[in-house]
């Protein structure tokens, strides 16, 4: 039923598969209704027998009966050689099989090679080869798990007897050098698992016990008891009953057993980002997902090749590639892989934009110049890799402020991507002319209040930074008392910044209510909010105030961009340092001139 049911689901999602029914004893594939008819066809024991008495392989082609599955969406083919012709003789001929002499005299193991070459040559082009068998110590076992798998999937009822008799063949299999030398995967499935409440920790006992004992991580997948009369009818559950739950869980087993089929794109996208979680949750020192086999990393390495000889034209699959080969530190193959991504037209400017950085990082700056250049003038760019590419280009020496000027996007940026990039611009005085132009075209454009409001802080201190000095305070309030009286400690501190800058003089009025908001209602304790009272204090002249707010702001300085009112731009951690050191030696002198005034002192004089 398993079985069934994983090759109903593998061919509803469009593989063509092929099922073969080696359960020769008790063949069950015929008892669920699309198979029936393969009850009277010939199959693998009349393929046996047939090479026995011939010495010649039968055509493989001759044994393989097509039928249909009635999905809701149309009907899904499906494959199977069956067992044999279940007529008055299969019994005979089942028996007649030495399968023992067949191997040791008849050459049999080449007689299988010759079934397996003759499948993967049929022109149906069978995407999966699902094999029942069932488990146990058998000729016809070995045969299926020893030569002929790729993977094993281990159905089994977790309690003490099964696993006992499990232990011992999953041992075998596991020593065999035939199964290590192909690497054959292993899929542990408990079914039939009683669906309780587990109260007394019985049921976990036992499942525990089965992972111990068979050493596997955790199930791949679980098969609970299903109480239905639908098992009775031999439903098939992905396809009949498709919500389910058992129907879930046959999804799920289904998942696994694709995840290991690195041929197939859906198997390589789950295992790729299984990979991809794993190993950066290595990188942060966490533990894995809890109940997930972890994938050891010779593994990893091992299969990333395979994939991408698979699949070396799939952008989906070489951009995933590339972000497992940064994690690994393998640089040659992420870049590689990123313009295999780029060429195959997936996440282009993604991964140009990743391709430039990992250029930049080995000082190959021509090339990162290039694939940022490639990011900044294309019109699919986001809002936020252009501001990477930006923040990117200022290190690598060129006119990058010319550059991001021409990007196509600037034009069409929606009203609440414009801070995106006006703060990246709003970090170098050459930028702030163009940080303005896009805030002034964003904030006419917004309706929503709150981009609004944001655009609109961030305009102000862009005007302040380009000398607009009198264009700052306008935006700010036409009427000077009532901003003096009743305007937040920014608009307050702003104008006044303004004021000083239009007019050479800093107004003291201004400054002093900037402290008395500042005391009375503080809004942040942040590095930024005690910078701006400590300059406030050094105007109004409290010599004490002005330096236990710039000791204050450096005590609360972090990483990352942060705005200094020295010199009006968004700074580094290491740039806000300086600044208030400079403030600090400024402060001794009684010689206050921020630099954004000197910086606009042309502007002034105009």
């Amino acid at each position: 039923m398993g079985l069934v049911n994983v090759a109903a689901e593998l061919a509803r999602r469009g593989r063509r598969v092929l099922i073969i029914d080696f359960d020769l004893e008790a063949p069950g594939i015929p008892s669920f209704k699309p198979f029936v008819a393969s009850d009277s066809r010939r199959g693998i024991v009349d393929y046996v027998s047939e090479y026995v008495d011939t010495s010649i392989a039968p055509d493989v082609s001759d044994f393989i009966v097509e039928t249909n599955l009635d999905a809701p969406s149309g009907p899904v083919p499906l494959w199977v050689i069956p067992a044999g012709m279940r007529d008055e003789c299969y019994g005979q001929k089942l028996s007649s099989i030495d399968w023992l002499d067949l191997y040791d005299n008849r050459s049999g193991f080449l007689l299988f090679e010759d079934l397996k070459q003759q499948l993967a040559a049929d022109p149906r082009m069978f995407d999966y080869l699902l094999i029942d068998s069932r488990t146990g110590h058998t000729d016809v076992g070995g045969i299926c798990t020893r030569q002929l798998a790729d993977v094993i999937t281990f159905m089994f009822f977790p309690n003490s007897q099964n696993i006992s008799g499990l232990k011992t063949i999953v041992s075998e299999i596991r020593s065999d050098r035939h199964v290590d030398a192909k690497l054959t995967k292993m899929l542990f499935c408990p079914s039939n698992v009683p669906d309780l409440d587990d109260e007394d920790g019985i049921l976990k006992s036992m499942l525990d016990n089965a992972s111990r004992e068979l050493d596997y991580e955790a199930p791949d997948a679980t098969i609970r008891h299903y109480n239905s009369m639908s098992l009775v009818d031999q439903t098939i559950f992905v396809i009949d009953r498709p919500r389910t739950k058992l129907a879930a869980e046959y999804r799920k087993l289904t998942d696994a057993l694709v995840q290991l089929n690195l041929e197939d794109r859906d198997g390589a996208l789950l295992s790729l980002r299984r990979m991809r979680k794993e190993l950066r949750a290595r990188s942060r020192s966490g533990p894995t997902t809890a109940g997930v086999r972890p994938i050891p990393l010779n593994e990893i390495v091992r299969d990333l090749p395979r994939i991408s000889a698979f699949h070396r034209n799939d952008g989906e699959i070489c951009w995933l590639l590339a972000s497992i080969y940064h994690e690994l530190g393998d640089f040659s193959n992420e870049a590689e892989t990123l313009t295999s991504a780029i060429n195959a037209g997936y996440n282009v400017q993604k991964a140009h934009l990743s391709r430039g950085m990992l250029a930049l990082s080995q000082g190959k700056r021509e090339e990162a110049l290039a694939d940022l250049t490639e990011v900044v003038l294309s019109a699919e760019t986001s809002p936020i890799e252009l501001r990477s590419a930006t923040e990117a280009l200022k290190t690598i020496g060129v006119d990058w402020v010319k550059l991001v000027s021409q990007s196509p996007i600037l034009e069409d940026l929606e009203p609440e991507d414009v801070s995106v990039i006006s703060n990246a611009l709003l970090s170098s005085p050459e930028a702030v002319q163009l940080a303005v132009r896009i805030l002034l075209k964003g904030y006419g454009e917004a309706d929503d209040r709150e981009v609004r409001e944001a655009l609109y802080g961030d305009l102000v201190l862009s005007l302040i930074a380009n000398g607009q000095f009198a264009d700052a305070m306008r935006q700010i309030g036409v009427d000077r008392n009532h901003v003096l009286r009743f305007g937040a400690i920014n608009d307050v501190f702003n104008y006044a910044m303004a004021e000083w800058g239009e007019t050479g003089s800093p107004p003291i009025d201004f400054f002093s209510r900037v402290l008395d908001i500042g005391v009375s209602d503080p809004i942040s304790d942040q590095a930024n909010f005690h910078q701006c009272l400590a300059l406030a204090s050094a105007v109004t002249g409290d010599s004490v105030l002005k330096f236990e707010h710039l000791e204050r702001a450096t005590k609360l300085l972090v990483s990352g961009s942060i705005f200094s009112c020295w010199r009006y731009l968004y700074v580094g951690r290491a740039e806000m340092l300086r600044d208030i050191d400079a403030m600090s030696r400024a402060f001794h002198t009684d010689s206050i001139a921020p630099p954004v005034f000197q910086r606009n002192a042309d502007h002034r004089k105009h």
